[in-house]
């Protein structure tokens, strides 16, 4: 009986490897097509962070970010006088 159990574990076991071993050849194939377009640095770092954006984990999501755009005006936040900077649709808002 033992063996039997064995034998279902295992086959178990293989099936989860096929569906990870699946999961990451796909991943591979996107980052393979992506690669063709002849992407440089900057749109690797900009994909990756938009990517990120799309994980349901949103501390991972953060870490990630956090990774490729370092938070800039650290200095700034520690002085007490960080203005937050609005980007508005066609131009200057007093425009």
């Amino acid at each position: 009986m033992k063996t039997k159990d064995t034998n279902a574990d295992l086959e178990q076991v293989e099936k989860g490897d096929v569906y990870w071993l699946n999961d990451v050849k796909k991943s591979r194939d996107i980052v393979s097509e992506i690669l063709k377009f002849g992407v440089n640095q900057q749109q690797k770092k900009n994909i990756i962070s938009l990517l990120a954006l799309e994980l349901e984990d949103r501390d991972l999501m953060i870490s990630i970010r956090n990774c490729i755009e370092p938070v800039e005006n650290s200095d700034s936040s520690n002085s007490g006088t960080s203005k937050t900077n609005l980007l508005y649709p066609g131009g200057i808002e007093d425009e």
